[in-house]
């Protein structure tokens, strides 16, 4: 059996109470799917600002930006991603996998859409960061992410690397077990799209289900109000 890979600490608490159960596979997405819900509840309450003098549809800002730091990822042309590759431009982060039989592409679909629809002249970046190493080569992920937008950033680590990202970000994400050499597994993660501003700081959240037409409205709200 393959070493399991770390993981943030609420798929932790996933696998402590599922470890007895004899119908682990049918009962892991409910509970991730809870564990989430009440994840974005808190987030909702303690962290996010409801008072902005501009509102939005679907993006939440967090009160205090927090600076990111510390990894190491290789996207799509084997160049190296750090926290100063944020600087000067605001950027749209969103964790998956390629093998992704829905949340990822539909996700990468609606981004596409969205800066169809963005009315500022300057737009964001866009960064797909892949969970799954051990499929998703740099090679895998080029093709993968041209087929939504040749703008588009795609890019992956090793564990350790990828861990750092995600958990200070705030993104949780589980790889199922399998035998090594066994491609054939999935993996559950967060479906949120998060936000970093030209100060390389984790600036807001767009909660999942997303909808091109109302990102494109509140990142033109945004970007005009930082202008």
């Amino acid at each position: 059996m393959q070493k399991k890979r770390t993981m943030p600490i609420v798929f932790t608490l996933v696998k402590y109470f599922m470890s007895d159960s004899q119908n682990s596979n049918k009962l892991i997405l409910p509970v991730f799917a809870l564990i989430a819900a009440i994840a974005g509840l808190f987030a909702s309450i303690y962290y996010f600002n409801d008072e902005d003098e501009i509102k939005y549809t679907t993006l939440k800002l967090y009160p205090s930006p927090k600076a990111i730091s510390g990894f190491e990822l290789t996207n799509q042309n084997n160049e190296k991603i750090t926290e100063n590759s944020f600087a000067d431009d605001w950027t749209l982060i969103f964790f998956g996998y390629t093998h992704c039989p829905d949340v990822c592409p539909t996700t990468l679909t609606e981004l596409q859409k969205t800066f169809n629809l963005l009315k500022s002249e300057k737009k964001p970046k866009v960064l797909f960061v892949s969970v799954d190493p051990e499929r998703d080569t740099p090679e895998l992920l080029k093709n993968y992410i041209t087929f939504f937008n040749e703008d588009f950033n795609a890019a992956t680590s090793d564990e350790d690397n990828i861990h750092k990202i995600a958990t200070q970000i705030g993104v949780a994400y589980y790889i199922a077990d399998h035998q090594k050499g066994d491609l054939n597994y999935i993996v559950d993660h967060t479906a949120a799209i998060f936000l970093i501003n030209p100060q390389k700081k984790l600036h807001g959240i767009f909660s999942s289900p997303h909808e091109a037409n109302a990102i494109a409205t509140d990142l033109d709200k945004l970007l005009s109000n930082e202008s």
